[in-house]
């Protein structure tokens, strides 16, 4: 089979299109004929190696759509030929936070690299049905982004009438948890770079408040002069190093910053007593429960969420796939096309 492999961390041109082994499915296993698969800055950053150790060639891409293949022994309820999507959380299944469904906080949880190729193996747990009326490509833009935004709102136990802060508000997270926070009846303030231009997109799928931002602006007396003075009371921060002081500073006293993302580096510095004086919490967001896409995708068929695709790529395009979701103009998903 042809994939998109990396033999060595680095820029967007180490993704190598070339031959590989096509896998096997062994006990429990199914065999994903891939027609689509989903671009993360996660990613992005497995490529250029920010998660240590790098296991050599590796496949990436966690989110993915396509057809069952082949099924290995003890399979049962998955038939060749129907459509699927990948779940992308991978857990023991047996531990108490599996069985509590809480997958992230099992030791041995990890998010599934192989969707950069025409084939992938993984567990039956780890395949739902894909609902008639979406095309594969909106079908694998749905994984990682709306799991994880569904999850940290539950974690942060939003209530309608709160107020919500969105940083990178334009990418594919922002628009998963700019979707499901308008579904909760949040009032959200969403932060784009100044160069974006458009704005009017993000006011049509619900933004109430937009500010335009770039590194060393003061959006803190902003989102005040917004808020009475009083803060937002959950902000999403994906942005890491540029951003997250200004997120605390932009939340209420009682309130919650979800960090979620690192894409200007993960190395930050706050004064504790601002996080303790303010009775804030924070909340580290990394995917979420394996029982979150299942229960989300029927609302992308019956139209009350939207996938949002900013572009699509051949699989041999991966390099360039990269390099434009490393832009801030993007509007929605990166996606590959198999």
């Amino acid at each position: 089979m042809r994939a998109v492999q990396v033999h060595e961390p680095g820029v967007a041109t180490v993704l190598q299109y070339e031959e590989v082994a096509t896998p096997v499915p062994g006990c429990g296993e199914v065999l994903i004929r891939l027609r689509a698969a989903g671009v993360n800055h996660r990613d992005i950053w497995v490529r250029q190696g920010a998660f240590g150790g790098f296991p050599s060639p590796r496949i990436l891409g966690s989110d993915g759509a396509g057809e069952i293949e082949a099924v290995g022994d003890g399979v049962v309820g998955i038939q060749v030929g129907q459509r699927v999507v990948l779940n992308p959380g991978l857990a023991c299944g047996s531990c108490r936070f599996c069985l509590a469904g809480q997958q992230p906080s099992c030791a041995k949880f990890k998010i599934f690299d192989g969707t950069y190729a025409e084939y992938a193996v993984v567990p039956q747990s780890n395949v739902v049905p894909m609902p008639s009326g979406l095309t594969f490509a909106e079908a694998a833009s749905v994984g990682v982004p709306f799991i994880t935004a569904e999850d940290f709102l539950q974690k942060a136990e939003v209530q309608p009438g709160m107020t919500l802060l969105l940083w990178a508000a334009n990418g594919a997270l922002g628009l998963a948890t700019l979707q499901l926070a308008k579904r909760r009846g949040l009032r959200v303030v969403a932060v784009v770079r100044s160069g974006f231009k458009q704005v009017d997109r993000l006011r049509q799928f619900g933004a109430d408040e937009i500010i335009r931002w770039d590194a060393g602006d003061d959006v803190v007396t902003e989102v005040m002069n917004l808020t009475q003075q009083q803060g937002v009371d959950i902000t999403v921060d994906s942005l890491g190093q540029a951003s997250f002081e200004q997120s605390l500073g932009a939340t209420r006293r009682g309130g919650v910053v979800v960090s979620v993302g690192s894409t200007t580096g993960g190395l930050v510095s706050f004064e504790l007593g601002q996080l303790f004086r303010r009775r804030q919490s924070i909340i580290g967001a990394y995917l979420g429960s394996s029982a979150i896409l299942p229960r989300i995708l029927p609302l992308f068929a019956r139209g009350e969420l939207v996938p949002v695709i900013d572009h699509t790529f051949p699989l041999e395009q991966a390099d360039q796939a990269h390099e434009h979701l490393e832009t801030s103009s993007i509007f929605g998903k990166v996606i590959l096309e198999l």
